[in-house]
């Protein structure tokens, strides 16, 4: 039966208020969580800059003994929810304005759709690199669309005069993939990719309630990431 949830009563993945137990759109944090743990060693000392951290969702998946949390954004709405939940904000505007930190002072650095935002991705790409430490892992979540689509969204986006926070740039799995290493260099090393759904239903019906409905479609979205409307990828520095 198909009908429009209005209410978060239940927690995804036992961590954050959603709309079903399984839901797929928080998939996209619960895997970075999930490939940060068999990479890292998460202990209290861990530091995370969270770049254009919203609603501060990536929290949610880490322990409060995993780490410390700093957060760049540029909305005052989500800067405030995100000192609630325990992150240490900076207010700015990462096209035009370096982060405030020391090189190499962070141990993961997460970008979660937030790039396709971006007016200047060399430079925002150079201050995040320039934050993480040797050995540290970088993660950047898009959305992606297939390939004939993507460069006609991007050709429009590139024609068209865009305000801040509005969508700049539209990727497929490969640009992607090519347009993120060429900007990180070969210091950074390619650790992981995956599509994160292939169908969801999130508040139209109960489905993404089915622990066997969101298993088959992450393993499919896991292998077929041009089927994908989004996708993570991990680096770590050398």
């Amino acid at each position: 039966m198909f009908y429009t949830r209005n209410v978060k009563d239940q927690k995804a993945f036992g961590r954050i208020p959603a709309y079903c137990k399984y839901e797929l759109f928080m998939e996209r944090y619960r895997s970075v969580a999930d490939i940060l743990r068999k990479n890292l060693s998460l202990n209290s000392s861990i530091k995370y800059a969270d770049i254009g951290c919203g609603e501060g969702y990536m929290k949610y998946f880490f322990n409060d003994d995993e780490g410390s949390w700093y957060g760049v954004d540029c909305w005052k709405e989500r800067i405030d929810l995100c000192k609630e939940l325990g992150y240490q904000m900076i207010d700015l505007d990462i096209n035009t304005t370096s982060l405030p930190w020391e090189d190499e002072s962070f141990d993961v650095v997460l970008a979660c759709h937030v790039v396709e935002h971006l007016s200047n991705l060399k430079f925002a790409f150079a201050e995040m690199k320039r934050i993480l430490k040797p050995g540290g892992f970088l993660y950047i979540g898009v959305p992606i669309k297939p390939p004939i689509i993507s460069h006609l969204v991007g050709f429009s986006h590139k024609t068209s005069q865009k305000k801040l926070g509005e969508t700049q740039h539209s990727f497929y799995s490969g640009s992607a993939k090519r347009i993120f290493q060429n900007l990180l260099g070969k210091q950074y090393k390619f650790i992981d990719a995956r599509g994160l759904r292939v169908l969801s239903a999130r508040r139209l019906c109960n489905i993404e309630n089915s622990y066997y409905f969101y298993r088959i479609n992450t393993l499919l979205a896991r292998y077929l990431t041009y089927l994908t409307p989004e996708i993570n990828l991990i680096y770590q520095k050398l």
